[in-house]
């Protein structure tokens, strides 16, 4: 299911309205689909009051349906854990998504085609002492109402991949920002965090710090063949101050990117900087003009 760019959050948001809560933090026992009631302890499915944890063992969750709405989803919290969103899948979470939470343990979140995630507000990954795994592949997407903080707690790391017609796409107005090594895209976290944009994939965000701090020193921003990072409105300047500053590489290779603005669209576009014509002139941090 696929509300447009605002509906599903404000469908949550009424299913709340008025609702007696009764949270409840759920984990599931060992391996198995997520459908399976008995693997959940205490017996039943999370609802939309109740935080889902992925936690025991180092154990892998399938989902391959269209889940119950919950509250929250961590993966990786204390013991290790793997989810997997297959085809047909459809997670949606009224507040978080986390990959790594917290501990020495490793949180892995894989979005397959055909499988969608909704997250109503921030999605996470490599929290507090944790390591993140992220995997969108082809024909998968995340929709994130608000931000993306990856690698924002100290010690914390993580990596995540967009892969080919896989999606990361920030839902919200102007609610939402890039965080990398940072908590609030301001101040370094003492995190870090590598995003990959690879071969087919987008990357569609709201915003990114214009004074250059939505990317802290020791993580990285990689685009690798026709992967694309999108900003509504004119970021040229700013992005190009990120490529500038050793923040943003294309095929490995440090500030190697082309920056573009559609006025018609009115739309900021980063790609892998196309090879150097004959008459072209490089920059000497890579960008071409």
């Amino acid at each position: 299911m696929i509300l447009g760019r605002f509906g599903w959050i404000v469908v949550i948001a009424l299913l709340y309205a008025g609702s007696p809560a009764k949270a409840q933090n759920i984990r599931y026992m060992g391996d198995g689909p997520w459908s399976e009631a008995a693997n959940w302890v205490g017996g039943a499915i999370p609802g939309e009051f109740d935080t889902a944890r992925i936690n025991w063992a180092n154990n892998t969750v399938t989902l391959d349906y269209e889940a119950p709405l919950v509250n929250r989803v961590q993966i990786g919290v204390d013991e290790s854990g793997n989810l997997v969103i297959e085809d047909g899948g459809v997670l949606s979470a009224f507040q978080d998504v986390t990959a790594g939470n917290n501990g020495s343990v490793t949180g892995t979140l894989t979005v397959n085609s055909g499988a969608v995630v909704n997250v109503g507000r921030i999605l996470w990954a490599g929290r507090m002492g944790s390591f993140g795994t992220i995997d969108v592949n082809d024909g998968a997407v995340i929709n994130v109402f608000s931000h993306l903080w990856f690698g924002p707690d100290s010690t914390g790391s993580c990596v995540v991949n967009i892969n080919s017609g896989g999606a990361i796409i920030q839902t919200g107005n102007v609610d939402g920002i890039l965080g990398l090594g940072t908590i609030n895209a301001v101040d370094p976290s003492g995190g870090t965090a590598t995003l990959n944009v690879n071969d087919g994939g987008l990357l569609a965000l709201n915003n990114i710090h214009a004074a250059g701090t939505s990317i802290q020193p020791g993580s990285m921003l990689n685009i690798y063949g026709s992967g694309r990072v999108t900003l509504p409105g004119d970021f040229v300047g700013v992005m190009e101050s990120y490529a500038a500053a050793g923040f943003i590489s294309g095929d490995d290779v440090v500030g190697n990117v082309a920056v573009s603005y559609d006025l018609g669209a009115d739309e900021t576009t980063v790609v892998v900087a196309p090879p150097p014509s004959p008459s072209s002139s490089v920059s000497e941090w890579g960008l071409y003009r």
